[in-house]
Order: C-alpha cells, then structure tokens, then sequence
C-alpha cells in the first residue's frame, strides 16, 4: 500500500473591525486527494471479509467563517461573542474499480456507496416505485449540510458566565434502533394507528411491512442543536480572601454543565451518534448505543 496523496488549495481574508472590537475571518479551500485508501466488502467465496487497496481520486471543497464581536466593553463588564460556520463537501472523481459499498448493512438497512461523481458519504438503500417493484438509490446524506457553533463569555466584576452552543443542519441517520424496537413490538410510536392504502394499521407494524422495500423508513433527519455548555464562576475579592484564608493568593469557585439539553426531530437517543468511531464513512448508524452523559461540575480552584 502507498500514501494517499494529498493537493490542497486555499485562500481567505481576516479583518479586524470597530475599532478592534470585531474581527472576521473567511476561508475557502479545495483539496485534492489521489492514491485513495480504499475499503470494500467482498464476496463471501473468496475467503476475506474486506479488501484494503489504493486507487481514486476525490475533491473535496468548503468554507470556513469566523466572527468574533465585543458587544460590550466597560470597566465592569465585558462581552466577547464568537460564532463560526462550516460547511464542506466532497466528490469522488475517479475509481479503478466498479461501484462498490463501504459500510453499512446492506440495502435493506442502508449502506455507504462509492461510486464516481457522487458523494463518498451517500446512503443509498431500497425503495418501491408505483409499480411496486424495488430498485437500489440514494436515500440520504451522512455529511450535513453546515455546522455552526456559538460561544459566549460575559463578565461582571467577579463573576463570569461562559456557554457553548452548537448547531448542526441536515445529514442523516440511519437508526436501526428504531429498526430493532420495532421487531420487538416496543417502538414508542408503534401502536399509532395509521390507514394505508385503505388498510388500516398501526405505524410500526407499517415500518416492517415495507422493510426490505423501503430503507427510508428508517432514515432520518439529523439537524440538532445542542447546549454543550454553561459555566458560572465566581473569583472571592482579594480582601474577603485575606480575611478568610489568608494563605491563598486567588480563589475561584465555578458551577458548570455539560450536554445539557439537546433540540432535535430524531426520535432516537441521540443524532450525533456512530457506533463505528470517529470517521467520516458509515459513521451515521445508530445500532443501540450509549448516549453522551449529562454531567455537572463544582470546582475549587485556589492559588498559593
């Protein structure tokens, strides 16, 4: 195996605005990347479950937007607001070999598809036409549409308030925990009653009515925003500090959060979820994972 080889190009623009109150920072870049390291399934007959190879080309291309504001700037008070936005996408331009599937389950449950002039993050899956048979085509989008982020830090004399925001638009999920809740009769909305094609039934027993002919079903939205945290601190005056403990130089003491509250349309645990590690392919499949863990903090912080 060799390298992958990579070429990028980029460009951009800081300024600093109002007086140095503001600044904005715009980046665009395009990469290239050749000699791709490459990884498919292969037929059961051969004796090997994957074969890894090089080969191929991918573009991949995005935008980068910072913006940081002093809203409020005073003896007292202080307000610093930061905000950044990014979006990437990414085509794969050549293969040395046929279309091939990347990860996933099969069809039925959703899988990555490589193939050129597409997205190497496509989920292609089953779907019915009118005349009722099955056909193989994209169903979904694991790289989302853009993500942003929006922090805060707000000081007043001794205390200070800092939170982290951040937003995710578009993507999708495939959630075969919806899949296997449905095969055991549990889904919360499964007993919703529903009328199909003059039928009526119920909406989970629809979901594995059409399993095997219509992925989608199980395919969802995976737009969030989350509050990822808040933090509250407070620094105890030098002179209330001498009176106390007088050893101390600086005390500090802070209530914080993490994973706070989550605002989503995805019916299971979590959107921002893969049960196959930190990776760009086949990483949108929630198969009964953990959620991430609301967690709370008070901290003590002295120096002597």
């Amino acid at each position: 195996l060799e390298p992958e080889r990579q070429r990028e190009i980029e460009g951009g623009v800081d300024a600093t605005l109002l007086d140095g109150r503001g600044t904005l920072e715009v980046t665009l870049f395009r990469k290239n990347i050749s000699v791709l390291l490459l990884q498919r399934t292969l037929a059961p007959s051969t004796g090997f479950a994957t074969s890894i190879f090089n080969g191929g080309k991918m573009v991949t291309s995005g935008t980068e937007v910072a913006i940081g504001l002093v809203p409020v700037q005073t003896p007292d008070l202080q307000w610093i607001f930061r905000t950044t936005f990014f979006t990437t996408k990414s085509k794969i331009t050549e293969l040395p070999v046929p279309t091939f599937r990347a990860g996933g389950f099969g069809t039925a449950l959703g899988a990555y598809q490589i193939e050129v002039g597409a997205s190497p993050t496509q989920i292609d899956g089953n779907d019915s036409l009118p005349d009722g048979s099955t056909i193989v085509r994209k169903i979904g989008e694991g790289t989302p549409d853009f993500t942003m982020s929006f922090s805060s830090d707000l000081q007043w004399r001794s205390f200070s308030l800092s939170g982290l925001v951040d937003w995710q638009q578009g993507g999708s999920i495939i959630n075969l925990t919806k899949f296997l809740y449905d095969l055991g009769g549990n889904t919360a909305d499964y007993d919703t009653p529903i009328t199909v094609g003059g039928v009526e039934t119920t909406v989970g027993a629809h979901r594995l009515a059409v399993f095997g002919k219509q992925t989608g079903v199980y395919v969802e939205d995976a737009s969030f925003v989350k509050v990822r945290e808040i933090s509250l601190s407070y620094d105890v005056p030098q002179e209330l500090l001498s009176s106390v403990w007088g050893t101390a130089r600086t005390l500090r003491l802070s209530l914080s959060g993490r994973n706070l509250f989550t605002f989503t349309d995805y019916s299971g645990l979590d959107p921002e979820v893969s049960n196959f590690g930190n990776q760009q392919i086949t990483r949108n499949i929630d198969v009964a994972p953990f959620p991430p863990s609301r967690s709370f903090f008070f901290t003590i912080a002295a120096d002597f």
